[in-house]
């Protein structure tokens, strides 16, 4: 008779059941944490590498909130995917640069600092790096492996299937430039989307940006030189996103007012231009996109950077076209010299407030003619009123006959109504020519003057300029001739009160220049009206009454 054996064997099915339902909720319960918490129970030493080579994986990762992340372990875990960091520091700048597109973190200007005695920072952002190397529509930056070949000399190369990329960044810390080439070997199809270089900045918003209390503590903005033109746009007091795109580029550059990240395209195919800023993450990326229609074998392309001060000495050892970046606006052609005097005069005084006064009063004497022949009019038409007035009341039913006796009566008088007009237009671009030249220039950064002012480009702390300026307006028009009606002439005596609240956020190099032109004024106007000119004779003002 055969024995029962009752001790259970492993391949029973219910132990086979069993084993594979613990399983099923063993896996399942695994694959649960591992969507919802990435990365989960892998070792600590190869979670911190992927977190590393996140930033640098090529399409391999992909993620949406509640949706698995699916990745190819060949990409993450190769060692040229990781971070490589190179330092660089010198008296004037330092910055990283990283292999992930080859982008410049913490880029900062050690010998300028802001209001609050930090160091310049240029191309500041959480997500990208200034001049980073990215496909078009890629959302994460080529990754290189890169050779520091000198301390600011770093080559690196980059295979993206059959397609290969170097490419070589070279510092020039006489001038903080950067010579830039890419060389891309096999093209693909793929390759006529293009690749960008950015600049990335955050927003910055100090002080105000309304009409009559602005602010240059920190205005940000575009420039883009494109199709011979230049192109100007602001996106620090921008109320809503901006975005704008522009064909044919030679230079892009995200500025503030005294300092710029730039790049100058010197390639044989034009690149194209993307801006765009998002107010609610207070974050701006300038994009120069290279889109080539015919591959070659091997292509080219090669920039020049440039991060640092809008000095224009400096930009123009860089490369003169490169001096664009800063504006002078539509008077440029008289800013651009007025500039270079203001620097000789600072070579003479040593002082950028006696500088800009030696600049006005220069200014000042040369249209001073102009000014002459202003106020003679002013004043022959002022003679001359009380014979027009009467002149109007007698032809008042003659339209024809009034304008011939008021052109005899202001010929005979020497009266011109357009000459007072007429001088003073042709000192306009004189004018904003000069507003321009002080209002953008890097040397007045932090520059001192006399007493309580220590930084011509921050405004007067204790706003005795702008409250001069105003007193000197009013006693400017007070001592001019004027043919307004009374009423005008009240509402002019506002102008004064206007002025001075418009300066009172300016930098103070831009009011002690309004203060002495206006100072100039007075004084002008009291020689020209010490000139006793004779009244007009009786017969004329009797001819004029009967």
């Amino acid at each position: 008779m055969q024995q029962k054996n009752d001790n259970p064997s492993f391949f029973d099915p219910k132990t086979l059941i069993a084993v594979a339902a613990v399983a099923i909720v063993y896996f399942g319960w695994q694959t649960y944490l591992g969507k919802k918490y990435p990365g989960y129970n892998q070792p600590k030493t190869e979670q911190t590498e992927a977190q590393k080579t996140e930033s640098a994986a090529t399409p391999a990762a992909t993620a949406t909130p509640g949706s698995a992340i699916e990745t190819k372990s060949e990409v993450v875990a190769a060692p040229e995917a990781q971070e490589q960091i190179f330092n660089f520091k010198t008296d004037k700048v330092s910055f990283a640069l990283t292999n992930h597109g080859m982008g410049l973190k913490n880029f900062t200007v050690n010998n300028y600092q802001d209001k609050e005695k930090n160091n310049i920072k240029i191309g500041q952002s959480d997500k990208l790096a200034m001049f980073e190397m990215r496909w078009a529509g890629d959302e994460k930056p080529v990754t290189f492996n890169v050779v520091e070949e000198a301390p600011g000399h770093y080559v690196g190369t980059a295979a993206v299937g059959a397609t290969t990329v170097k490419r070589e960044l070279k510092f020039n810390p006489e001038n903080s430039s950067f010579t830039n080439t890419i060389t891309v070997s096999n093209p693909t199809e793929d390759f006529k989307k293009g690749f960008s270089l950015m600049i990335p900045e955050t927003v910055h918003v100090k002080g105000s940006s309304s009409f009559f209390f602005p602010s240059y503590e920190h205005q940000d903005f575009f420039i883009v030189h494109s199709g011979g033109t230049h192109e100007t746009v602001n996106f620090s007091n921008a109320k809503e996103n901006v975005v704008q795109q522009f064909q044919s580029t030679s230079i892009l550059s995200v500025s503030s007012q005294y300092f710029a990240a730039a790049i100058l395209d010197k390639s044989e195919i034009i690149p194209e231009v993307k801006v765009s800023s998002e107010v609610a993450n207070k974050s701006a990326l300038a994009e120069l996109v290279y889109k080539p229609v015919q591959l070659k074998s091997e292509m080219n392309f090669s920039e020049i950077f440039y991060a640092g001060p809008k000095s224009i000495d400096a930009l123009k050892a860089v490369d003169p076209e490169l001096a664009q970046i800063i504006d002078f606006g539509f008077f440029g052609f008289i800013a651009r010299p007025l500039l270079y005097v203001m620097k000789a005069f600072h070579s003479m005084v040593g002082n950028w407030g006696f500088a800009i006064i030696l600049l006005t009063l220069l200014v000042r004497l040369c249209v001073l003619p102009f000014n002459i022949m202003s106020f003679k009019s002013m004043k022959a038409m002022q003679k001359v009123q009380p014979i027009i007035q009467n002149l109007r009341e007698k032809y008042k039913d003659d339209p024809m006959r009034l304008n011939t006796e008021m052109m005899a009566v202001m010929k005979q008088n020497g009266a011109n109504p357009l000459g007072g007009c007429l001088p003073m237009l042709l000192q306009i671009p004189v004018f904003f020519a000069l507003y321009r030249v002080i209002g953008s220039s890097i040397e007045l950064y932090n520059s001192p003057f006399v007493l309580w002012i220590h930084d011509l480009s921050a405004h007067d702390p204790f706003y005795v300029l702008p409250v001069l300026m105003s007193v000197f307006m009013f006693i400017q028009q007070k001592i001019t001739p004027s043919t307004m009606d009374p009423m005008q002439a009240k509402i002019m005596l506002f102008l004064p009160v206007v002025f001075s609240l418009f300066m009172l956020q300016l930098p103070s190099g831009l009011t002690l220049y309004m203060v002495v032109s206006t100072l100039f004024g007075i004084i002008q106007q009291w020689l020209i009206m010490r000139d006793k000119s004779p009244a007009p004779a009786p017969a004329v003002v009797a001819k004029a009454k009967k």
